[in-house]
């Protein structure tokens, strides 16, 4: 029996840094304009609301093949997602496409979507985490 702090911790991690890199190059086709004016940036926030919640069933599935919980992959693929747009906003930046205030909104913006997702995680799944256990 696998101990219950490591369940979803490898897929979940890999999901998560598969995830941001696709964003990473997604987000290199946002217009430096709508990251600078008010209101498509608003848009933008406001989007990143129920894109949270995209991710609830895609780590189901993942959790779903692998017997893990889907709260444990969703929360440890934010992780991995977390590290990865750390380290590349770091190291990196280009990556992103944008330079100065543009890739600052874009960091903003990664963190504004990374709370949406844990709160999905929480709200979405709930009190399972260790269902798969």
């Amino acid at each position: 029996m696998r101990p219950t702090t490591r369940d979803g911790l490898v897929s979940g991690v890999v999901l998560g840094l598969l995830v941001a890199f696709v964003f990473a190059l997604v987000i290199r086709y946002v217009p430096a304009d709508w990251l600078l004016d008010p209101l498509p940036r608003a848009i933008l926030y406001a989007v990143q609301v129920p894109a949270g919640l995209l991710f609830v069933p895609i780590a189901g599935a993942v959790a779903r093949a692998r017997e893990e919980s889907p709260r444990q992959v969703l929360l440890w693929a934010c992780c991995g997602a977390l590290a990865f747009d750390g380290l590349v906003l770091g190291f990196w930046p280009s990556l992103y496409g944008h330079e100065g205030a543009a890739q600052a909104m874009v960091a903003a913006l990664l963190l504004w979507a990374f709370a949406w997702i844990v709160a999905a995680a929480m709200l979405a799944t709930g009190s399972r985490a260790t269902a798969a256990s």
